[in-house]
């Protein structure tokens, strides 16, 4: 079952559309990952490594084409303000589980984006059969630390030096999880 569109009234008091992308969003998309992938270094995907349009258009089709794979967008005044993705695993003895990831504008950190883009993936993926969601998060990001803790996920395992900035540094990766009921 596909996901269905919903709105959430956010911390503001603004209404977040969250719904699941469309080819025809491949633009915006683009845009919103060259602006989120910019603005912080907690993203894997580099500034000069975001998709052009045409190949995100195949990646937006692949994931409505595959029943185990979600891709949603959530909206403010028509602006994409997040983007939230959870890939089903496809080998028979990990089917049961996936592994997701979030992005939000940084201008739009502490209204509740975040929450309610979790909220509507958990749904999502308790109705699909999901037992298990993964994700890896820098260590050094407690923002999003916090707001996975929130959600009911642990702590797994840490995967240290995992990530090397563009400035030499390094980055510790947490692997964490929820387990659905």
């Amino acid at each position: 079952m596909k996901f269905h569109p919903r709105m959430v009234v956010l911390k503001n008091g603004e209404t977040l559309l969250i719904r699941e992308v469309d080819v025809s969003d491949a633009k915006r998309v683009v845009e919103y990952m060259k602006t989120v992938t910019a603005e912080t270094v907690f993203n894997i995907t580099a500034p000069d490594e975001v998709f052009d349009v045409s190949t995100e258009k195949k990646l937006i089709k692949m994931f409505r084409e595959n029943p185990r794979d979600l891709m949603i967008v959530g909206e403010l005044r028509g602006e994409i303000v997040s983007i939230l993705s959870l890939r089903g695993f496809t080998r028979k003895r990990t089917s049961h589980a996936g592994e997701m990831s979030i992005s939000v504008k940084k201008k739009y950190w502490g209204i509740g984006i975040g929450t309610a883009m979790m909220k509507a993936m958990i749904e999502w993926a308790k109705r699909e059969g999901f037992e298990r969601i993964q994700l890896e998060v820098f260590k050094s990001n407690e923002r999003a630390i916090n707001l996975y803790k929130k959600m009911g996920f642990v702590e797994e395992g840490l995967k240290r030096r995992a990530v090397r900035l563009e400035d030499g540094r390094y980055e510790d990766v947490l692997v964490m999880a929820l387990l659905l009921d």
